[in-house]
């Protein structure tokens, strides 16, 4: 035996019977650290077993998962840090996830973003028995960066007795959101707190364009009661009555106890008795909740046992309980699901023709989330106000037709509509560079802090004009209609 060998205990006594005072003073000092330093080592996973997981996903979801992977794998333990999708992308920008092995979460366009910043490692597929696609959305990354081991639908959830009481019908659709009659009955969450709810926002900008795609969340936006600080308030909101309706993925609005409607027959479904319901749109889209592995993760080997058990049978299964309400990947998952379980691959999507542009979304990831800030959430209030004045001066307009009022109100509309960023800039990727979400506490760029001037500006400008418009219109319908005179 010499000096140099590993073992504590025997470098103690090796030190003790060959050196002198100095040397066995240091000798007990490498004892007493050499606890410190395997504690050290346990930090980062690779001596102790530790996968560091970092997820957007609720503690009701992973950990039931959490607590099966590690009945499976004693040697092993799951380690979940839990954030927003948002908040988990800067911090791996950031470079503050340095000891991350696995990131986690629902949102495919995410994920897009950590692989355009090389923050991904290449991963293995793996064999269950899933389609390449679902309604033309691939399941796996094309490109080999991360899996779908899920798969998640978007869409409505309402408490039924609320609509009676109002007298409101359940809506089918995105379009069913712009009614007059859901004003203040809709809640939501933004986009920059929520990578569910910017997918729903991207979603409708891809299916109907740009311009069109703003033009429906603005007008959605006249209607909002609220928007959440979290996607878990929206159906906390609706079930306590804060509100009727709530955007929501499906696992959320199906894990309060309602059942899944599919379909544009909803209405007809729905139990006279009322209660927490969820239904996917009619032109809804399945997309993967996906699974990756970061590049440098400390515990490789131990992030590539998490993702094998994530897709194997006792996994998938796990996603049907009644706790968690996922849609698992594998197809035969379903045979042992539930009597009326929503199964994707036996039911037809909104338009299998449309698919979700990805990267396009990944590159106006964060440009999507600051307009919509600035358009919509900081300014509910008088969005709510202008709807309010157009949606009843085009009532009054088709009973007391008035070519002036007409225009006046076509005026509002395109007002309240516009957008300050072209398709073709949204769809630069040098037009977004620049654009961040900061971690808390730092500053932006000055080049964002134009921009959200700008936008802030352009919003406040156009709206007024809108209420203006407005305005006008409806003392034009209301002296026509024998309610007043000229003020």
């Amino acid at each position: 035996m010499d000096g140099r060998t590993r073992d504590p205990i025997a470098r103690l006594i090796w030190v003790l019977r060959r050196g002198g005072h100095l040397a066995r003073r240091l000798a007990v000092v490498l004892v007493l650290l050499a606890p410190v330093a395997a504690a050290g080592r346990d930090l980062t996973g690779t001596e102790s077993g530790t996968i560091i997981v970092l997820t957007s996903f609720p503690a009701g979801f992973y950990e039931p998962v959490r607590e099966a992977f590690e009945r499976a794998h004693p040697d092993r333990h799951l380690r979940v840090i839990n954030t927003k999708t948002t908040a988990a992308i800067t911090r791996l920008q950031d470079r503050e996830g340095e000891g991350v092995d696995v990131f986690w979460a629902s949102a495919p366009d995410a994920f897009e973003v950590l692989k355009a910043a090389g923050l991904l490692t290449p991963i293995a597929s793996r064999p269950t028995g899933a389609p390449s696609t679902i309604g033309n959305q691939p399941v796996d990354d094309p490109d080999g960066s991360y899996l779908g081991f899920a798969l998640s639908g978007y869409g409505l959830v309402w408490d039924q007795f609320y609509l009676d009481q109002h007298g409101l019908a359940a809506p089918r659709g995105w379009e069913d959101l712009r009614r007059p009659g859901y004003a203040r009955h809709l809640g939501i969450t933004a986009p920059s707190r929520s990578g569910t709810m910017h997918l729903m926002v991207e979603t409708v900008l891809q299916l109907q364009g740009w311009e069109r795609g703003w033009a429906t969340w603005l007008e959605i936006a006249g209607n909002l009661a609220t928007v959440t600080a979290r996607s878990y308030g929206v159906v906390e909101g609706v079930a306590k009555g804060r509100f009727g309706i709530g955007l929501a993925i499906d696992f959320l609005g199906q894990g309060v106890g309602q059942s899944a409607e599919q379909g544009p027959e909803v209405e007809e479904k729905l139990p006279a008795t009322g209660g927490l319901r969820f239904a996917y749109p009619v032109d809804s889209v399945f997309l993967p909740a996906s699974v990756a592995i970061l590049r440098g993760a400390p515990n490789p080997a131990g992030a590539n046992v998490f993702v094998d058990f994530l897709l194997s049978q006792a996994g998938q299964e796990l996603m049907l309980r009644p706790d968690i309400g996922r849609l698992p990947v594998r197809p035969d998952s379903y045979v042992d699901a539930p009597a009326g379980y929503p199964n994707p691959y036996a039911r037809e999507t909104g338009d299998d023709l449309f698919l979700f542009d990805r990267g396009l979304s990944s590159r106006r990831y964060e440009l999507v989330n600051l307009l919509f800030d600035e358009l919509i959430t900081f300014r509910v209030k008088t969005l709510n106000r202008v709807w309010q004045l157009i949606h009843e001066g085009e009532t009054r307009l088709a009973t007391t037709p008035d070519p002036v009022a007409r225009d006046l109100l076509r005026a509002a509309r395109k007002a309240a509509t516009g957008v300050p960023v072209s398709a073709a800039q949204a769809a630069d990727p040098a037009f977004s560079a620049a654009l961040r979400r900061p971690a808390r506490g730092m500053p932006v760029s000055a080049r964002q802090g134009e921009l959200e001037a700008e936008w802030r500006a352009f919003s406040k400008d156009r709206l007024e004009a809108a209420l203006s418009a407005s305005e006008r219109a409806l003392v034009i319908l209301r002296v026509a209609a024998g309610e007043g005179g000229w003020p």
